[in-house]
């Protein structure tokens, strides 16, 4: 009996284990780089998931991972809903896992065979109204070339980035799974899409199953390696303020080598429409009879009187002395081109002359509005025509190369650790001096939350960009670890307007696009459109709505929500509406014209005209509620609940603006008595907006060398800051960035000019 049980448990352990769990893995290219799937399958069915994706953004498709991979093992397949406001991580955690599955069944790749000829696709990208499109020729079964269509929706800087970067890339490696022009995310993105349409053409006029575009979408191995390189100067970063730094130190007589993580320079500086610049001695002697534009003497009082003692006295008498002379530079010597004659800033207090917009500004073809924002193509070139100058002069500049870690040897710095995001090639830069030009830290929620102050605003926390998510502040947070001072690090970001936390394409929702003829879009120079899919964002920025912060009370009047104010109530608040005024939308459209940059920028930028019926406004808000932009209630007590306000503060806030509506007198903040508008009978909705900004305004502290200065007071040798990284000597945590027009690329300008060439002769021992 013994020997026969015995026999049996060999048996036994000899045969396999029904059931037990085997590991796949399978990769898809997402928004920023290679998405891996890990998978544990069992009986056919993923029974665990783990979703990596360093590359995707903070925030939206870094947070859809964990979701996903829960969506995973829910559905025990590949076939999942995915993350909304997180499209193109979620295909790609969904192709990685389908690639994974087909591992553990065994299958066989499909046949991959490409018909020669010229396949043609559309896929929508930062623009939501009008597609890109691409142009795919096959030719011996391989990709041949790839170029745009007629008519693409996104920003020609962006479209060209991604042709000069993206197009080789997907050529050489016959795969759309390469990586994004960094940088050019969404537009990559976007194309990427459109190509892979197009080979499935190919694939299908070939006889072959669609599935195998598999086969072109394979993540390139990257060659890796170490590399070691040395300058007397390194500038990391190269939007406006290192652009500006380099070719100055570069041309006081230094050897100069600058970096940028993107696939471009010019950063945001070259989307951006204006320089603040204070009476340019040779430009007014050229274009205003050698007369001032302003009073500087009047207009540095304001400064001061504005920053409450906060700033470095010394760095705002610098900016104000090299500000002028600092755009001659850029205008007269190096061909960028400006609007001679400067405009006031942004409120009536700012009578001051100082902001000089980037040309072309103005189209005959516009009369009503006299600038424009579809000049980034020519603000481009100005970028070009500084790069040419800065290397015909010797300097170098690699592009899609991040730093991330500073050197520091005996208390000093001696150069940065560095990676091409396109090939993972490390290197490391030695240098006499190292320049931080990053542009800020608003893209690290992380940094946000724990340097962003809530001592005079509710600023801490994660913000929506209008922009870059790329500014991350890797290197300012290098800098703060080795010893580096801060300086009103705390105080708001350059908020320039407000929105939806997301938006509802009118392409995936079935909302019309309609144009409204005879009439030019400011941001684009084509014929304005609107759609109703805008509603929310529109009803959002609405001088007529009720705002609220995240403590259930209003935070400003409305009528600044939707470009100066809503920053006031941090990265997020609320719009309240009742049922009953959507009805009066459904019944008689919106009873106020929104315009201005809110609606320029973001949605289809296109606003809705007011007193056009909208009969999809409820289908519109269902579409939000699902798509996790609105919420809502029977009741206000229950619409606080659910976006975790305080509900008695919500009811008492609702309560009193009913009652200014009733009176006709805004008791808190004066708004107009027409634009007091009763929240009537419920159902109660809640839209989710945001505070939109271009970048953080405040970083390190610096002396006027541009040497960041350490906690003990003294410079940290090696070590420099200009532009965004170090504009906080200049304003005051209490208060936001100025309202003057373009102070912010003034310091860029300013920084760059002065610093690059202290820094310069600082090297050379001058």
């Amino acid at each position: 009996m013994k020997k026969w049980l015995a026999l049996m448990l060999i048996c036994l352990l000899a045969l396999p284990v029904l059931g037990a769990a085997e590991t796949f893995e399978g990769a898809s290219s997402g928004f920023g780089g290679e998405v891996k799937v890990t998978l544990s399958v069992e009986d056919g069915r993923i029974v665990e998931a783990s979703v990596e994706g360093a590359g995707e953004t903070a925030g939206i498709g870094a947070a859809a991972l964990e979701p996903l991979a829960a969506q995973l093992v829910a559905a025990g397949s590949a076939e999942i809903e995915g993350v909304s406001g997180a499209t193109v991580t979620s295909t790609a955690v969904k192709e990685a896992a389908a690639a994974a599955l087909a591992q553990a069944n065994g299958g066989e790749a499909a046949q991959a065979t490409l018909a020669d000829g010229t396949y043609t696709a559309e896929r929508y990208g930062f623009d939501m109204a009008v597609s890109d499109k691409v142009i795919v020729t096959v030719e011996g079964g391989r990709i041949a070339s790839i170029a745009y269509g007629e008519g693409c929706g996104d920003t020609p800087p962006m479209l060209d980035t991604v042709e000069r970067t993206l197009f080789p890339r997907i050529l050489e490696a016959q795969s759309v799974g390469v990586d994004a022009a960094s940088g050019a995310t969404v537009t990559s993105n976007a194309v990427k899409a459109a190509v892979a349409d197009c080979l499935e053409q190919a694939l299908v006029a070939a006889g072959c199953d669609a599935s195998a575009i598999a086969a072109y979408k394979t993540v390139p191995e990257k060659k890796g390696g170490e590399q070691e390189l040395t300058t007397q100067i390194l500038v990391v970063g190269m939007g406006g303020s290192g652009t500006y730094t380099a070719l100055r130190a570069q041309e006081s007589g230094a050897q100069v080598l600058a970096i940028d993580k993107q696939a471009r320079y010019g950063g945001t500086t070259a989307l951006t429409s204006e320089i603040e610049s204070i009476n340019p001695p040779r430009i007014k002697e050229l274009y205003n009879n050698g007369e001032d534009f302003c009073d500087a003497d009047a207009m540095y009082q304001a400064w001061l009187d504005y920053v409450e003692g906060d700033a470095k006295v010394e760095l705002v008498d610098l900016f104000f002395e090299n500000c002028g002379p600092a755009l001659d530079w850029l205008a007269l010597d190096h061909g960028a081109q400006f609007d001679m004659k400067p405009q006031a800033g942004f409120t009536e207090a700012d009578v001051y002359k100082v902001k000089f917009q980037w040309l072309p500004n103005y189209d005959e073809r516009n009369p009503y509005a006299p600038t424009y924002g579809y000049n980034k193509a020519e603000i481009a070139t100005y970028f070009d025509r500084l790069i040419e100058d800065y290397t015909a002069l010797g300097g170098q500049y690699m592009l899609e190369t991040e730093a991330y870690d500073l050197i520091v040897e005996d208390g000093k710095v001696v150069g940065v650790k560095a990676r091409n995001l396109a090939d993972g090639t490390e290197y490391t830069i030695r240098a006499d001096a190292v320049v931080l030009a990053t542009g800020g830290f608003l893209g690290s929620p992380e940094m946000t939350e724990t340097y962003l102050s809530d001592a005079y605003f509710p600023l801490k926390g994660a913000w929506k960009i209008y922009g870059t998510y790329g500014n991350d502040g890797k290197m300012l947070k290098s800098a703060i670890e080795n010893g580096a001072a801060t300086y009103n690090i705390g105080m708001p970001p350059e908020v320039h307007m407000s929105g939806t936390v997301d938006f509802l394409p009118a392409h995936e929702y079935g909302y019309d696009i309609n144009v409204l003829e005879g009439t030019l879009d400011f941001n684009t120079g084509r014929e304005s459109i609107w759609t109703v899919a805008d509603l929310p964002l529109v009803m959002g920025v609405s001088a007529n709505s009720l705002a609220v912060g995240m403590d259930g009370k209003r935070f400003t009047s409305e009528t600044g929500i939707a470009m100066l104010d809503p920053w006031i109530a941090g990265p997020n608040y609320f719009s309240i509406w009742s049922s009953e005024q959507i009805d009066g939308i459904v019944a008689e459209g919106l009873k106020v014209d929104v315009v201005g940059p809110a609606v320029g920028f973001l949605g289809h930028r296109g606003s809705i005209p007011s007193g056009i019926p909208l009969a999809q406004a409820y289908d519109v808000m269902e579409d939000a509620i699902e798509r996790g932009i609105v919420v809502r209630a029977d009741s206000i007590e229950e619409l606080a609940a659910q976006i975790g306000l305080d509900p008695a503060a919500l009811t008492q806030t609702v309560a009193a603006y009913n009652g200014y509506c009733e009176s006709g007198v805004d008791a808190e903040f004066g708004k107009d008595a027409a634009l007091l508008e009763k929240i009537g009978e419920g159902p109660y909705y809640a839209i989710r907006m945001a505070s939109y900004s271009y970048n953080t305004v405040a970083g390190l502290d610096i002396n006027t060398s541009f040497q960041v200065l350490g906690t003990d007071g003294n410079a940290i040798e090696g070590l420099f800051a200009v532009g965004s990284d170090s504009a906080g000597v200049l304003f005051s945590e209490k208060k936001p960035y100025v309202t003057f027009g373009g102070a912010n690329n003034g310091w860029a300008l300013t920084s760059g000019y002065v610093g690059g060439e202290i820094i310069a002769n600082m090297v050379n021992g001058k």
